[in-house]
């Protein structure tokens, strides 16, 4: 394929540029070609744009060195100053960084010599608030530019002629995504700024958001983050396409069993699972333009941690995306060999030897005295569709969770859990159990209490970024039914429940 990459987020946490040099030695060792670097978001601007001075004079820096301390509003925020939330500083005060463009031009030219192009990407019109903090004129609120406005046509414009005067690559990533408000306008603000790239000889890119049905709109380079039958559909159109599904490509997750692994954003996709991209993509390979390891660093503040996430995942898209057709066994055995080069390089890559895998429960079914009974939900807040872990059935089905909560196992609440479980006939029980997952990223939260016919259960409970934590009732009952209730963490966000397993 054309287009075999990586992107690193380099917003979120600022990495020295000796880094980015050392990435693009790996990605040249082996068979990556095309570096995807994601400058600008609301954690930070870096890259040095001359005709806007405030952007990296104001939003390259900001009042927290880590990101969730950034971003995140603490749980327990009685008499504590948070004047600090996603507030900027200044270089004196304020943890953060960028690029001069001197600096980016002698990495481009390093990079041609490897056989890599940079691609920069420029966010628009969303994930903006470094841009309306520093320049307001073009602001819609605190996070979107206002694409109704003539200036901020003028503002993009001017950034992207500096931006191509520094990347010749024959393509530049304008975002797209994630934009919450002002959606009458999206596609013709979209429109706009393709025909500003093209206007520098460049063609545009964009998150699959801004896919539409309309044919003029084909000249758009689409990059598939969502999932994958979007890419099907944007290749009918006849879009060039970039396939990073995040349940395959994002690397922003756990690559083993999440207890112990350092903390991520959620997930479990290990090496086979991004891999297994080839598979997946299998309908439309010949006609993409390519695909793409991501990473996004909001759990990610160090060039060690970079290093851990990305190899030897990003192996695996160099594998797709060059058409080896070996089995998973000899590309794993590669990539233990790969690695060891690398730590021996003192590149701080995952050893696949300590891999621990899947969650053991998920290859059991469980057998209990619950199983196929009738489950009675008797809130009308009921689980979410999009993690309903196939229905009303999914908590006595017998099929336990993975590390993953939107495994179809997993089912999810945005509200307290509380349902009934008829077993049919009285019963006499010594044992319930029922784990619980906590993913502090995504905001799912081990639940506040549990109880079962008004006991409270014990837990194992943990205060970790992740963790699945059962919660049990051990005490002799004689009955037919089961009141389950169990509340949200005072952090709100979401309760994610596994099976219930009565013995």
């Amino acid at each position: 394929m054309p287009w075999r990459g990586v992107m690193i987020d380099v917003s979120r946490h600022f990495f020295p540029i000796e880094e980015l040099y050392r990435q693009v030695d790996i990605m040249a060792d082996c068979g990556l070609n095309t570096l995807h670097l994601h400058l600008t978001d609301a954690a930070g601007w870096r890259m040095e744009i001359k005709a806007y001075p405030r952007l990296t004079a104001v939003g390259a820096w900001r009042t927290r060195e880590l990101w969730k301390d950034w971003w995140n509003k603490p749980a327990d925020t009685d008499g504590k100053d948070l004047s600090y939330i996603r507030a900027y500083s200044d270089a004196t005060h304020g943890y953060g960084g960028y690029y001069t463009q001197d600096e980016l031009r002698t990495l481009v030219a390093y990079a041609q010599r490897k056989g890599i192009t940079i691609v920069p990407e420029i966010e628009f019109p969303g994930h903006s608030e470094e841009v309306c903090k520093a320049y307001p004129e073009v602001a819609y609120n605190h996070a979107e530019m206002d694409i109704t406005k003539a200036e901020t046509y003028d503002f993009m414009r001017k950034v992207l002629q500096e931006v191509a005067a520094v990347f010749p690559s024959p393509y530049i990533h304008c975002g797209g995504d994630e934009t919450a408000t002002q959606k009458e306008h999206y596609f013709e603000a979209i429109r706009h700024i393709n025909s500003i790239v093209r206007g520098l000889g460049r063609e545009m890119v964009v998150w699959d958001e801004a896919l539409s049905d309309d044919e003029q709109d084909s000249s758009i380079v689409i990059m598939v983050w969502r999932n994958p039958e979007l890419g099907e559909k944007a290749v009918r159109l006849g879009h060039k396409v970039i396939m990073c599904p995040s349940a395959w490509c994002y690397l922003d997750s756990y690559q083993d069993a999440p207890e112990g692994e350092p903390e991520a954003m959620g997930g479990y996709r290990p090496l086979q699972t991004v891999w297994q991209l080839s598979e997946k993509i299998s309908q439309t390979r010949e006609r993409l333009l390519g695909i793409q390891a991501t990473i996004f660093t909001e759990y990610v503040p160090t060039p060690q941690l970079l290093q851990y996430q990305l190899w030897p995942r990003a192996l695996a898209i160099s594998e797709t995306g060059l058409d080896r057709k070996r089995p998973y066994d000899e590309f794993r055995n590669w990539a233990i060999h790969f690695t060891d080069s690398l730590r021996s390089k003192g590149i701080n890559a995952f050893d696949l030897r300590n891999e621990k895998g899947q969650r053991k429960q998920y290859h059991t079914r469980a057998r209990h005295k619950a199983r196929q009974s009738k489950v009675i939900y008797n809130s009308p807040c009921r689980y979410s569709l999009a993690y309903s872990a196939g229905g009303d059935s999914a908590l006595v089905d017998g099929m336990q969770g993975s590390w993953n909560n939107n495994d179809s196992r997993w089912q999810g609440f945005c509200c307290d859990l509380d349902i009934t479980i008829d077993l049919g006939k009285e019963q006499s029980i010594n044992h319930i159990s029922i784990p619980f997952m906590q993913i502090v990223g995504p905001e799912i939260f081990l639940p506040d209490l549990v109880t079962i016919n008004g006991e409270p259960c014990e837990s194992e409970q943990k205060d970790s970024p992740f963790c699945i934590s059962t919660y049990t009732l051990d005490k002799p009952l004689k009955t037919r039914t089961l009141h389950v209730k169990a509340r949200r963490s005072p952090r709100r966000g979401w309760l994610f429940v596994d099976e219930v397993i009565v013995r």
